[in-house]
């Protein structure tokens, strides 16, 4: 109950913040009171919604952070001892939440004589991406099989793997990158429509040339779709569906 009261007050916090910031944008552009309201609502809304996608983000980034650790443990086991079991279990304190769920799974499926084959087709229908497949094909055939070759294979794998982590890393870098430049841009309009509204009312221009409520309203509107979009996008999975290849 702590915890659900905990999440609630978190996200409501930074809903209030984001509130505050566009009524005061909305005050300083003269918005009438309706327009405040409307903007202010949704901007509370906006808060909550960035609150609950970074929220995942950083849950996501924990997750893949620990996907990758697990399985270059696993990987530097297995090369001294070629057995699926034991590197699983003297990996385990690396994991937790749904990925140890999975793999304490396949440890009982082991214990109770499964095979290999049909424990580990249960395994990568939930981690499906080519690389862990790939690693995973590879250590059930040298179990079951046996070769003395076995080393140069893994270690072209731990390469894909690392590889795979530094693209990935670099390319939510990027995307967050990308965020900020957004988020720059909207401040730098939020400045030239202040400058423009402040200029047109000295100059008692304003009665000829009006910007007005609505379009005010519009305008601020879009700027909280886009970092809305923006949240969305990066929030999406590290893992790359198009690379998830062994789901069957």
């Amino acid at each position: 109950m702590r915890a659900k009261y905990a999440w609630v007050f978190k996200h409501n916090v930074l809903g209030i913040i984001s509130a505050f910031i566009f009524y005061t944008l909305g005050s300083l552009l003269s918005l009438g009171p309706y327009y405040l309201i409307v903007i202010t609502f949704c901007a509370f809304g906006l808060g909550i919604w960035c609150s609950i996608t970074e929220s995942k983000t950083k849950k996501q980034e924990a997750e893949f952070y620990m996907l990758i650790d697990f399985f270059q443990q696993v990987l530097a086991l297995f090369k001294h001892h070629p057995k699926i079991y034991f590197s699983f279990t003297e990996s385990t304190n690396l994991i937790k939440g749904d990925l140890k769920s999975a793999i304490d799974l396949w440890i009982e499926d082991l214990q109770q004589g499964k095979s290999l084959n049909e424990s580990a087709k249960t395994f990568l229908n939930k981690y499906p991406h080519f690389v862990i497949g790939n690693l995973i094909h590879l250590m059930v055939a040298v179990e079951l099989f046996g070769t003395h070759d076995y080393g140069l294979s893994l270690d072209i794998i731990q390469d894909d793997i690392e590889e795979w982590a530094e693209d990935t890393i670099l390319y939510k870098q990027m995307e967050k990158q990308q965020r900020n430049r957004i988020l720059l841009l909207s401040l730098f309009s939020l400045v030239i429509a202040y400058f423009s509204q402040s200029m047109l009312s000295k100059t008692g221009l304003q009665t000829q040339m009006d910007l007005s409520n609505g379009a005010l309203m519009v305008f601020l509107l879009m700027i909280e779709v886009t970092i809305a979009v923006v949240q969305y996008v990066l929030a999406a999975q590290w893992v790359e569906r198009s690379e998830e290849i062994w789901r069957t």
